[in-house]
Parts: C-alpha cells; structure tokens; sequence
C-alpha cells in the first residue's frame, strides 16, 4: 500500500510531466486561496475531501482535482481557458490511470464542475472529483514488527 504521501505525489508526477502545467500544489482550500496570487499558471491543485477509506481490502481516498488558469481580457479567452483546462484534468487521469506508474491503483473522475472567477475573482478552470482506488491493504505480509 502506498503512503498518502505517495499517493499525492502521483499527482504531482502527473502534473509535472504535463507540458502546459505550470505548477501542482496540495492541501486544504484555504491554502489554494491565500496563494493564488504568487502562483505560476495553469496550476493544478489537490484537496482531500471526506474519503470511504478502507471496505473489503480495498482503499479509497477522494480528492477534488482543480485545474485553474488566468485568462487574459478579453472574453474570448476565457473559454479558451476553459476549453484547456478541462483537457489538463483528463490528461492527468490519463497518466495515472495508463501510465508508468500504473500499477494496481485505480483513478476515477466522477464529477466535473466549473470554475468561473473565482478566488479573488481571477481564475478559471474546473474543479473535478476523483477517487483514487487501491486493492489488496490489508496484507499481514507488510505489518511492521520488532
């Protein structure tokens, strides 16, 4: 099984890997908001929202996957903007669920909503939720003993 850690750094391989993605953060929203202004665009952030954890030897842990960018002036931008960065949310999807690191792990995009001017009036983009799946937990084999 995979640390936390561990898991969150697949995402941020994911979004380090990407061409268009300027910078990955994680944590709790207060941090996406207080940092929004100091920060390199598109970004893609991960929030860990209430998770099912552990059910029949398998773990999930639920995120919200944002993918943000700031568009220029002019209207037209904006739904560039949009247009990309739900891309970069299905890019990333894609390299976890099909790329090297994959392994036995699941990764899942059950929701996708809009991000419209938001955090301080400035950003775009989407905010999806995703479900990260791993089977097999509870294997004695890896108990740490003395």
């Amino acid at each position: 099984m995979r640390s936390y850690k561990e898991v969150v750094e697949i995402f941020q391989s994911a979004a380090n890997a990407h061409i268009a993605v300027k910078s990955f953060a994680s944590g709790p929203l207060s941090y996406l908001d207080s940092h929004s202004q100091n920060t390199k665009y598109p970004f893609v952030f991960l929030r860990p929202i209430t998770s099912l954890g552990l059910s029949s030897n398998t773990r999930s842990l639920t995120f919200e996957l944002y993918s943000l960018d700031v568009p220029n002036v002019a209207d037209e931008n904006a739904l560039l903007v949009m247009s990309n960065t739900e891309q970069y949310l299905y890019d990333i999807g894609s390299y976890i669920r099909n790329g090297a690191q994959q392994q036995t792990m699941d990764f899942e995009m059950t929701n996708l909503n809009p991000v419209n001017e938001a955090f301080q009036d400035r950003l775009y983009g989407w905010v999806s939720t995703v479900i990260y799946t791993e089977p097999d937990v509870y294997n004695f084999c890896n108990f740490p003993d003395l």
